[in-house]
């Protein structure tokens, strides 16, 4: 009588024989069989004949059915140089199906195919260019529907030399037809984002609602335009149905549906802030005052000090790391290190913020927190106590995607003097100013809008003020 693990082995040749390897593998695994020689040598051979069948289903089209042989192959013990071999020439067999997805224009399904393909150890030159240009084809995308045309064009260069090294004009072909798009797309969005900033610092919401949906049109995921969108919905109603007379024909079609979005189980969530743009800044106004500008999502508030690490430095009896900050989305939430309380209570764990709340900081340290701008997630923050900054300044601006000079009460910084708001913001990693007709930055005559740097003077008629770099360790 034959032993038990010649009766398994026989078993498992039997199935190889009929090509069900997965089977054949499973039963000269088992214990009994598993460590003698003979199905040592057998698992070897079978891992071989697959490495021969992956290459005839690669040469068939079927790649799947060729990494399935390959990823059998290497659990059998097969040798890794010829496995290495295999996967490479199975990459470079891929590389027609990537291109392919690519010609036709679709950049994510090229990526996803791709990743699918790293997950299962296939990969090689030929791929990794193709993945290069997909990746940036995708970013380039991307960067065109937040309205970042300078990023995107960069992003889609890119591609399209990377492109031309694979040597398919198909592909080259059509990241020129998305850089015409772009174009268009840009030249398009570029007065309706004018149009939404001047509006967006006069507090007009069934106005703002109107330009900001003219900007989502072109460019569906400008930060500061769905920002400003979800922000209007939700005072148009609180304000509730009468105010719908003013409201622009197609937004009010859609009212039920907006409204909808305002509660928290449906809001729409606000894109995340450029991380380019960080640290702090001193912005001087003339004849309004100094402000301490912070632009992390993350502001310490403690006792200013040498090495303190303090966004918000306090002269008062705090620790230097007396309590946090933290904006998500459009909310401001406060997280307590030491005795911290809101409205007079203790605060335990954290407290969310809302516009009037009084902070107070050990004993007696008094800031009141202030939302202006119901159309920005920007907060300010006002010493009440008789404490002071160690920095000559009015107050602490906590800026997200906008602040607004304005004479409206509803400002970030109030100017009475000004006859139409200035609005800086964020795009393109860095921070721009808006002014009707024209102004000087810098010296230098713009019209409408301009990028400024944490050094800039800005000018124009009825305003003047400037920036000044504020280094991390100065309190």
């Amino acid at each position: 009588m034959l032993g038990q693990w010649r009766v398994v082995l026989r078993q498992a040749e039997e199935a190889a024989r009929q090509g069900r390897y997965a089977e054949a593998y499973a039963l000269a695994n088992r214990p009994e069989v598993a460590d003698h020689h003979h199905a040592v040598q057998f698992r070897g051979r079978m891992a071989l004949d697959l490495i021969a069948r992956a290459a005839r289903r690669g040469a068939a089209d079927d790649q799947d059915g060729a990494v399935d042989d390959l990823d059998l192959a290497e659990r059998m013990g097969a040798p890794p140089d010829a496995l290495a071999a295999a996967r490479l020439n199975l990459a470079d067999r891929s590389a027609g199906e990537i291109i392919s997805r690519l010609e036709s224009g679709d950049p994510e399904r090229a990526l996803e195919r791709l990743s699918e393909l790293a997950r299962r150890k296939i990969g090689g030159p030929a791929l990794r260019r193709a993945h290069e240009i997909a990746l940036a084809w995708r970013q380039g995308l991307a960067e065109g529907r937040r309205g970042e045309f300078g990023r995107a064009c960069e992003q889609l260069d890119r591609a399209e030399r990377l492109a031309a090294g694979l040597g398919s004009g198909a592909i080259e072909q059509a990241i020129a037809a998305a850089k015409v798009d772009l174009e268009n797309r840009r030249k398009t969005v570029v007065p309706l984002i004018d149009a939404f900033y001047t509006i967006l610092g006069e507090n007009r919401w069934p106005e703002i609602l109107s330009a900001a949906e003219a900007v989502l049109g072109v460019v569906p995921e400008h930060a500061a335009a769905r920002q400003a969108r979800t922000n209007a919905w939700r005072q148009i109603a609180a304000i509730g149905p009468a105010h719908q007379g003013a409201i622009p024909a197609r937004g009010a079609r859609s009212l039920g549906r907006a409204l909808d979005r305002t509660r928290p189980d449906h809001s729409e969530p606000t894109p995340p802030l450029d991380a380019g743009l960080d640290g702090r800044f001193l912005l001087w106004v003339d004849a309004v005052g100094g402000f301490l500008v912070c632009l992390n999502d993350r502001i310490v508030l403690g006792r200013a000090g040498d090495e303190s690490p303090a966004d918000v430095p306090l002269l008062g009896d705090l620790s230097r790391n007396h309590a946090v900050l933290e904006r998500q989305g459009e909310g401001y939430l406060l997280k307590p290190q030491h005795a911290t309380f809101v409205n007079g209570r203790l605060v335990a764990g954290q407290a969310l913020l809302k516009d009037g709340d009084v902070i107070r900081l050990g004993a007696t340290v008094e800031l009141e927190f202030q939302r202006p701008s119901p159309m920005s997630a920007t907060a300010r923050l006002a010493v009440v106590s008789r404490h002071r900054l160690s920095l000559a300044v009015s107050s602490v601006l906590l800026m997200a995607e906008t602040c607004i000079i304005g004479r409206d009460p509803r400002s970030h910084v109030k100017a009475p003097a000004l006859k139409s708001p200035v609005v800086l913001y964020r795009q393109a990693g860095g921070l721009w100013c808006r002014a009707q007709g024209a102004f000087e930055v810098d010296s230098q005559t713009r019209a409408l809008r301009a990028p400024v740097t944490l050094a800039s003077n800005i000018m124009g008629e009825g305003f003047s003020f400037s920036l000044e770099p504020l280094p991390s360790s100065a309190v």
